[in-house]
C-alpha cells in the first residue's frame, strides 16, 4: 500500500466508494439477480407439474403423468431426474436415475425441489425434481457468480480510470508545477537533499538526492507528511514530539531554523546524519504558504569524527595502562639498584633479598614489554585476560616486598596478613592481579604520612560463590564520602590539591577497577577524611574443587621455603642433550651450563644438521631454536616427529609474542622456553624430562657490576663475567658481535631490511644468553623497525648498538672486545 503514492491512494478510495454503492444497490434489489431468477423458475416449473399431476390423478391416468415428466426432463438440460411419489413412499412414475440419487428431505433446496400433490382435498403424494447445481462449489462457484464478476470488473475498471484521470488532474493542481521543469532538473542535480512542505507539513516537492536516500521516487513522496519519514534522535529512537522537528518550529515561529543535526534511516535502515536548515516560504497576501527544507548529509564526517575520537581514546587508554604498569617495577629496580650501588645493604643476606626483588620486578617488567610487542592482538577498548594457575599469597607477598622499600623511605609500616584458610592456587591473570594489588598498595603508601598500610587477604563466601578478597587498609588522608565513586573515573582525584601535593594522573584506581571487573570481581572503597581508607578488592578464583586450602601459618611458611630454595640447584643423572642453535655462543653457553650439572651436550647449527644428528645418535632431550638458516626449528621438529622420534623437544626462541608458544607446540615441540634463557627455568624444565635431584648451590664470587651503561657511559659487563668458565664464550661472542654489526650496517646501506631484521633477531637472543642483557631491548627494537620499514629510526638504533659494543669490557681473565679491560 505504501508504494501506491498519493494518486494511487485517492484512486483506490474512489474505487471503494463506487463498489460500496453497487453493493448497497444489490442489497436493496436494484441489481438483477440471475441466480434468484433461476431458482424461482425451478419452483414455478415444479408448481406447474404439480397442478398438471393433480388433474391427471383425478382422471386416474398415471401413464400420461409419466409421459409429461419425461417430456419436461428432456426439454430441461439442468433437470437430472423426476418422480411422482405416493404418500406411502412408493414411486408410481420415475424419469432418470432418480431413486439412486434422491435424498429424502421435507424442504426444497437448490438441487432438490419437492411439490405436494392433492386429490379430493387430501394430500395424495408429491412431485420430486432433482436439478443440477447452478454453480460449482467453493472458489470456482464464487468466481462464476454474476455479482462477483460485476464487482471485480467495476473495481478494476474504476481504479484504472480514476488512477489515470487523477494523474492528469493532480499534475494540474500540483503546487510543485509552479516550479519550472528546468529549475526542477537543476534541483535534482544537487547532492544536497531538498524538500518543500505545505502548512500541514506535507511534502509538495522533493529532489532526486533526497528521494534516493529514502529509496523512493520524488512522485511517491508527494503528499506524505515529512514527519512520517523515519527520523530518529541521537540515541536512534523515533522522535516522541514531532513538533520539535525544525520545519514544524519554522512554521510555528515564522523564523528560519539553522544547523539542526538530525538522523534519518535510509533505504537500508542505516542511520544517516544531516545538517537541516528550514526557511518559511511566503505566499500570496503575505502569509506563509510552506517551508523550504535543505538537508546536508554529514554522515561520513560524523563517522570519521567518531573513529578519530575512538582511536585517540584507545591510544590514550593503552598508553595510560602501560605507563602505570611499567612505572612500578621500574621504581623497584632503580630503587634497589641505588641501594646496592650506595652500599646500604647490611649483610650478604639483605643484599640477596634486594637482588631477588630486582629480579622479580625485572621479570614483571619483561612480561609488560612482551605485552607491548603483542600489538597485533591488542584492540581498541578491549583488554584480554589470560587465566593461569596463580599462588595468591605468593603474588601478594612479592608486591609487598617490592613496595616495602618505598614504605621504609616514608617511615611507615607495610604488612601482609592472611585471614583464615586461603587456596594454594587460583585461576586468574597473574599480570592483571599483580597490577591491581600494586596500584592499590602504591596508592595507599602515597597518601599515608603516618601509621602504615595493611594488606589482608581471605576467601569470602567459601560455600556458594567464593571470591578472593583483598583489603588494602591505610591510615592516610582519606576521601570524602561523596567523592568515593568519582575517584574511580579516569584522570579524576579527590580534589585538585591532591595532584599538586602527591602527584599522579588519577588513572591507577580506574585501571585497577577495570582489571578487577575483567577478573570477575570489583573494587569498592570505604573512607573517612583524616582517618584513612579501605579498598576492598574481589576477584573470581575459579573452581576450587580439589584445591588445597592453606592455613595462614602454612602459607607464610611456604613463602619462607620458596626463598630458601634459591640456595639449591639441580644435579642430573648421565644423559645426552642435543642443542640446536645457529648462534655458536648460545650453544657454548648452554653446553657449559648443562655440563656443570652432569649432562653430555652435542650441538647442531641448524635444523638440517639437527635432523641428521638425531638420526645418527640417541639423545634424551633436544633443545631446538625455532628461527635458523638452512632449516628452521618448525620444519626440523615436524620431520623428526614424522620419522617417529619420541624424544622431548624443547623450543628455545627469542620470539616472546603471545601465541608463538602455541605454534611451537602445534609443530610437535614438548615444551617452550624464551631467550634470554632463564637458567633456573631451563634446569627446572629439563628436570621434568630427565632424572635429577636438587643439591646445594656452589657459591661463586659475586659478579663485578658496572654502573648502568646507558646512563653513565660506563663499561658494559656480562653478568657471567665473574665465572672463569664462561670467559672463552664471552670472547667468542664479542668477536662475532663485531662481524654481525658490520653485516647490519651493510644490510642497512643496501636496503636489505629483511636481512637486517634477521641479524637483529640473532642479537636479541644471543646477547642476553651470554649475560649482555643491555643488547636485548635495542636489538628487539631494531628488529621491529626493520620489519615495519621505519628507515628514519633504524640508523639511530644501529648507533646505540655500536656504542654499547664499543663499551664492552671483559675481566682480566680474558681479552676485551674493543680494547677495554
Amino acid at each position: 500500500m505504501r508504494g501506491l503514492g498519493a494518486r494511487g491512494h485517492i484512486a483506490l478510495g474512489q474505487t471503494f466508494l463506487v463498489t460500496t454503492l453497487l453493493l448497497a444497490a444489490a442489497v436493496i434489489g436494484l441489481v438483477p439477480d440471475r441466480h434468484g431468477a433461476e431458482l424461482k423458475g425451478r419452483a414455478v416449473l415444479g408448481e406447474a407439474l404439480a397442478a398438471n399431476g393433480s388433474a391427471l390423478l383425478t382422471q386416474a391416468d398415471a401413464r400420461r403423468l409419466e409421459a409429461t415428466l419425461g417430456l419436461v426432463v428432456e426439454r430441461n438440460h439442468d433437470l437430472l431426474s423426476a418422480a411422482v411419489r405416493r404418500s406411502d413412499g412408493r414411486a408410481i412414475a420415475t424419469i432418470g436415475d432418480h431413486e439412486r440419487h434422491w435424498v429424502a428431505s421435507p424442504r426444497s433446496t437448490e438441487t432438490q425441489v419437492t411439490v405436494p400433490l392433492w386429490s379430493a382435498g387430501r394430500r395424495w403424494g408429491q412431485v420430486e425434481l432433482r436439478w443440477a447445481p447452478l454453480a460449482p462449489s467453493g472458489w470456482a462457484g464464487l468466481l462464476q457468480d454474476d455479482k462477483v464478476q460485476l464487482f471485480a470488473f467495476l473495481s478494476a475498471a474504476c481504479f484504472l480510470v480514476f488512477y489515470f484521470y487523477l494523474g492528469k488532474m493532480l499534475r494540474q493542481l500540483d503546487p510543485s508545477q509552479a516550479v519550472p521543469q528546468h529549475v526542477r532538473s537543476a534541483l535534482d542535480t544537487l547532492a544536497e537533499g531538498l524538500l518543500v512542505a505545505d502548512l500541514k507539513g506535507r511534502i509538495v516537492l522533493a529532489n532526486q538526492a533526497f528521494a534516493d536516500t529514502v529509496g523512493k521516487t520524488p512522485d511517491e513522496l508527494l503528499g506524505l507528511p515529512a514527519s512520517d519519514l523515519p527520523w530518529v534522535d541521537a540515541e536512534g529512537q523515533p522522535f516522541a514530539e514531532l513538533l520539535t522537528l525544525p520545519w514544524a518550529r519554522a512554521l510555528e515561529e515564522g523564523t528560519p531554523q539553522l544547523n539542526d543535526l538530525l538522523q534519518l534511516l535510509d533505504r537500508d535502515g542505516e542511520p544517516r546524519s544531516f545538517i537541516v536548515n528550514c526557511s518559511p516560504v511566503l505566499g500570496s497576501g503575505g502569509k506563509y504558504a510552506g517551508v523550504l527544507i535543505s538537508l546536508d548529509d554529514v554522515t561520513q564526517l560524523e563517522d570519521a569524527k567518531a573513529e578519530a575520537v575512538a582511536a585517540n581514546q584507545a591510544k590514550s587508554d593503552f598508553l595510560a595502562n602501560m605507563s602505570h604498569e611499567i612505572r612500578t617495577p621500574m621504581n623497584a629496580i632503580l630503587g634497589f639498584t641505588e641501594v646496592l650501588k650506595r652500599g646500604f645493604a647490611k649483610d650478604e643476606l639483605e643484599r640477596d633479598r634486594y637482588l631477588d626483588t630486582i629480579h622479580s620486578s625485572g621479570q614483571h617488567l619483561l612480561q609488560l614489554i612482551n605485552d607491548v610487542l603483542d600489538l597485533s592482538k591488542i584492540e581498541a577498548g578491549r583488554i584480554e585476560v589470560e587465566l593461569l594457575p596463580v599462588e595468591p599469597h605468593t603474588l601478594i607477598q612479592e608486591v609487598v616486598g617490592v613496595l616495602r622499600v618505598k614504605a621504609e623511605e616514608k617511615h611507615v609500616g607495610l604488612d601482609f596478613e592472611l585471614e583464615g584458610p586461603i587456596p594454594a592456587t587460583i585461576s586468574s591473570d597473574p599480570t592483571r592481579l599483580r597490577q591491581i594489588v600494586t596500584n592499590l598498595v602504591s596508592n595507599a603508601l602515597k597518601f599515608t604520612e603516618e601509621g602504615g598500610v595493611r594488606v589482608v587477604a581471605r576467601i569470602d563466601s567459601p560455600g556458594s560463590d567464593p571470591r578472593l578478597a583483598i583489603d588494602v587498609i591505610d591510615t592516610g588522608v582519606g576521601v570524602p564520602t561523596e567523592k568515593l565513586e568519582s575517584i574511580f573515573d579516569p584522570f579524576v582525584q579527590a580534589d585538585s590539591s591532591v595532584t599538586r601535593r602527591f602527584g599522579g594522573t588519577g588513572l591507577g584506581l580506574a585501571i585497577s577497577r577495570r582489571f578487577a571487573r575483567l577478573l570477575g570481581g570489583d573494587i569498592v572503597a570505604r573512607s573517612e577524611p583524616g582517618r584513612g581508607s579501605t579498598f576492598h578488592v574481589t576477584v573470581d578464583p575459579g573452581p576450587l574443587t580439589g584445591v588445597a586450602m592453606l592455613q595462614p601459618r602454612e602459607a607464610l611458611a611456604s613463602l619462607e621455603r620458596a626463598s630458601a630454595e634459591e640456595s639449591w640447584t639441580w644435579r642430573f643423572a648421565p644423559a645426552r642433550v642435543l642443542v640446536v642453535d645457529d648462534g655458536e655462543e648460545n650453544r657454548e653457553l648452554v653446553s657449559l651450563v648443562l655440563d656443570d650439572v652432569g649432562l653430555t651436550v652435542e650441538g647442531a647449527e641448524n635444523g638440517q644438521v639437527a635432523v641428521d644428528t638425531a638420526a645418527e645418535g640417541r639423545f634424551d632431550v633436544v633443545l631446538m631454536d625455532m628461527q635458523m638458516p638452512v632449516m628452521d626449528g618448525f620444519t626440523a621438529t615436524s620431520i623428526l616427529r614424522e620419522r617417529g622420534l619420541k624424544t622431548p623437544i624443547i623450543a628455545v626462541t627469542a620470539n616472546a609474542m603471545k601465541g608463538f608458544e602455541r605454534e611451537c607446540l602445534d609443530a610437535g615441540c614438548t615444551s617452550y622456553l624464551t631467550k634470554p634463557i632463564d637458567i633456573g627455568l631451563l634446569m627446572k624444565t629439563l628436570a621434568e624430562f630427565l632424572p635429577a635431584e636438587r643439591v646445594e648451590r656452589q657459591e661463586h664470587p659475586p659478579a663485578r657490576r658496572a654502573a648502568a651503561p646507558e646512563a653513565a657511559g660506563g663499561p658494559v659487563v656480562s653478568r657471567l663475567d665473574s665465572n672463569p668458565r664462561f670467559q672463552p664464550t664471552l670472547r667468542k661472542f664479542v668477536t662475532r658481535l663485531e662481524a654481525k654489526l658490520e653485516a647490519m650496517h651493510a644490510s642497512w646501506e643496501m636496503g636489505n631490511l629483511e636481512e637486517l631484521a634477521s641479524l637483529a633477531h640473532w642479537l636479541k637472543g644471543a646477547g642476553g644468553t651470554v649475560g649482555f642483557d643491555v643488547f636485548t631491548d635495542p636489538a628487539r627494537t631494531l628488529e621491529l623497525l626493520a620489519k615495519e620499514g621505519k628507515a628514519d629510526e633504524i640508523e639511530a638504533c644501529l648507533g646505540e648498538l655500536r656504542d654499547l659494543a664499543d663499551r664492552i669490557a671483559i675481566s682480566e681473565h680474558g681479552a676485551t672486545g674493543n680494547g677495554h679491560s
